[in-house]
């Protein structure tokens, strides 16, 4: 009889403890557990998203260097007069042909030289706040000249643009002659992209040569200088 009493006994305790469930120090271990994993992973969430969003600056901004670089380019390659000023004193052709305007006198199409149609005037500008300004315009048969415009007033086409460190944005070097033709000077240009949160700026420079469009024979393009 008392055998069975203690069996009793015995199943009643295991039971009470089988339904006590868990005990206020586990519920606070679990809880804290569970707050540092929730913290671990959205750490890691927004960290993904910060790298993620970085990556897609830097592409968008090597991309958009890489467009307004390769147009620039471009057009000093068609060019038949390039020069290089300052945008405080446009008027007068600086001594070490460096400055923040290039100005050139670019084809716009295949017709004849002396035809002021075939030319138009492109100039770049990049001022003290990092954007880059653009202005096109027609050659101009006569008047003033098609790029006389303050340059702070022309279009923006490009933000967080500057002069890579140590160098300026525009270099005009002396122009080539060969036996044949003539060349327009040279330009040096080398600046420095970031947009966003871009970490890392994308820097461009290059010595651009223009191509050989003019003969030695007194030929001229059509319309007025563009500076």
């Amino acid at each position: 009889m008392i055998a069975r009493l203690r069996t009793r006994v015995r199943r009643a305790v295991r039971e009470d403890r089988a339904d006590a469930g868990f005990s206020m120090v586990e519920l606070i271990v679990a809880s804290m557990m569970s707050i540092i994993m929730l913290g671990i992973i959205g750490s890691l969430f927004i960290k993904t998203l910060q790298t993620q969003g970085a990556v897609t600056d830097t592409t968008t901004t090597s991309n958009n260097a890489k467009v307004v670089f390769d147009e620039l380019q471009a057009a000093v390659r068609l060019a038949v007069e390039t020069d290089v000023r300052s945008s405080t004193s446009m008027a007068v052709e600086p001594t070490d042909g460096r400055g923040d305007v290039l100005i050139l006198k670019t084809r716009q199409n295949q017709g004849e030289v002396a035809s002021t149609g075939t030319w138009r005037c492109v100039a770049w500008y990049l001022d003290a706040d990092d954007q880059l300004h653009k202005i096109t315009r027609p050659a101009q048969a006569s008047g003033t000249p098609a790029t006389s415009v303050n340059p702070a007033s022309w279009p923006i086409v490009a933000r967080g643009v500057a002069a890579i460190s140590g160098a300026s944005p525009f270099v005009a070097l002396e122009p080539a002659v060969d036996a044949e033709a003539w060349y327009p000077g040279s330009i040096q240009a080398a600046l420095t992209f970031r947009e966003g949160d871009s970490r890392v700026p994308v820097d461009l420079s290059s010595t651009i040569v223009p191509r050989r469009q003019l003969q030695l024979d007194g030929e001229t393009p059509g319309g007025m200088p563009c500076v």
